[in-house]
């Protein structure tokens, strides 16, 4: 018999659509009014997200941990808030939330999620704070990251690439450049996205030009003499962030590792083929969405299950690790890195010491 959290887990995904949609229809019906001007279209935009709402609900039922929820609903909050909308359209979404769980699940299961729903409910009364930006002219390389996210913004991939071509050859490390220019500047723009500055055309544009750019750094990455280590590094099947991961395989080559880097939204069936063919030492795991740490969870027991994944070392990683309490060993991994440069020290020290 599966356990209560793991069934609501289970029953929620396979129902998500037919709940978002209830979940909607009752916020309409509760206050029609509001919601006539937005219309048709308006009416989908709402269903879509309620249907995102119920993923991060779940996962912080399953772990048992409300930050996972509650950090996601000030995230709601702000972006809403930047949006024009009042904060009672999320407070009465989770009321509605509430409402539909326990019309489907019954007297039996409602305490398994009330108690999140109030956490969220609590998070909701929270003043928002004023979020910095990540660029510092004050810093080391501060002003590079300026002029390349700058650039980026107005859509010149062009001088972009040259700030940082010009500053490889002026002997700014590598290294500084991944975790001063790109990294800093994709957290300057998402941060600016949230605040609705920018559109999501021109998230994705900056990511995009950004890996781009990273590979005409290739030619200085990959002149490291060789350790006869060797990485897979993936992002669990459904995740879709790969630019972190990608810079964590980056940093690997740069120490002498040879890797292998097979990307986004990776099947645990196709890193298992990947171990055997490249006999790799260490599996590094991505997960940005804090709802894809179950999908994590799974995917390192099917690993572990078998042949290879019983001797491989696991290290896990990604933004929907870094900001909650739980540690790689609630996860059955080896080791735990918040970002690509102590990921490297990491998984030299787990090697070393089962060799």
């Amino acid at each position: 018999m599966k356990q209560p959290e793991k069934y609501i887990e289970d029953e929620i995904r396979f129902r998500q659509a037919e709940l978002a949609e209830k979940i909607v229809d009752l916020q309409y019906q509760q206050n029609p009014g509001y919601w006539k001007k937005y219309g048709e279209e308006g009416r989908r935009i709402s269903i879509r997200d309620a249907a995102y709402h119920l993923p991060f609900l779940t996962e912080a039922i399953v772990a048992g941990d409300p930050d996972i929820f509650n950090s996601y609903v000030l995230w709601v909050k702000q972006l809403f808030r930047n949006l024009g909308f009042s904060d009672s359209v999320m407070t009465e979404t989770l009321e509605c939330i509430r409402v539909v769980l326990k019309e489907t699940f019954g007297q039996e299961y409602h305490h398994f999620f009330d108690r999140f729903i109030d956490s969220g409910l609590e998070t909701m009364e929270q003043p928002l704070m004023e979020q910095p930006g990540y660029l510092d002219i004050r810093s080391r390389n501060g002003q590079l990251a300026i002029d390349y996210t700058h650039a980026l913004l107005r859509g010149d991939r062009h001088s972009a690439s040259q700030f940082v071509m010009k500053a490889v050859e002026e002997g700014v490390p590598v290294k500084e450049i991944y975790l001063d220019i790109f990294q800093n500047s994709q957290y300057e723009i998402g941060r600016l996205w949230l605040d609705n500055q920018i559109s999501v055309a021109t998230e994705h544009f900056c990511t995009a030009a950004t890996q781009s750019i990273m590979a005409q750094l290739y030619p200085y990455i990959f002149t490291t003499e060789r350790l006869g280590r060797r990485l897979v590094a993936a992002c669990v099947g459904g995740e879709l962030h790969e630019l972190g991961i990608r810079m964590v395989s980056d940093f690997f080559e740069m120490d002498g590792w040879d890797t292998y880097y097979l990307g986004a939204n990776s099947p645990a069936t196709s890193i298992m083929k990947a171990i055997d063919e490249y006999q790799a030492d260490l599996v590094a795991l991505s997960v940005s969405m804090p709802f894809h740490r179950s999908l994590l969870r799974e995917t390192i027991k099917k690993l572990r299950e078998s042949t290879s994944g019983k001797q491989v070392k696991i290290m896990i990683g990604g933004h929907a690790l870094n900001n909650f309490r739980d540690n790689w060993a609630a996860f059955n991994a080896d080791g735990y890195a918040p970002n690509a440069n102590e990921a490297v020290i990491t998984a030299n020290k787990l090697i070393t010491a089962y060799q």
